[in-house]
């Protein structure tokens, strides 16, 4: 999946700059590349923590939420890319507190 394909997917999907402690470092509208065909389509970092909350598009079109705390990732669900405009548009601030409420 290319940047455009990856855009024109997503722009429904609107995402909030912040929520709660969360700022938003990236977007569908602007993903970052990964090596290995991957994308980061959504990152929400901390505001006063060393953690990040990230959806990554996999070359087979599956993408893996995790997190990154301390420079260590941690895998924690996959979703079809449909899948997950739907939890990212329904449940994102919901995953986000549950993430806050470990701290």
């Amino acid at each position: 999946m290319n940047e455009q394909e990856l855009k024109a997917t997503f722009q429904h999907t609107p995402l909030p700059e912040r929520m709660g402690n969360f700022e938003r470092t990236c977007s569908p509208d602007e993903p970052k590349h990964l090596p290995g065909a991957q994308w980061i389509i959504v990152e929400y970092s901390h505001m006063n923590e060393d953690f990040r909350f990230q959806a990554v598009l996999q070359p087979d079109s599956i993408v893996l939420f995790q997190t990154e705390q301390n420079g260590q990732t941690t895998p924690f669900r996959t979703l079809t890319l449909e899948e997950t405009g739907h939890v990212l548009r329904s449940d994102l601030l919901m995953i986000l507190e549950e993430f806050e409420d470990e701290f």
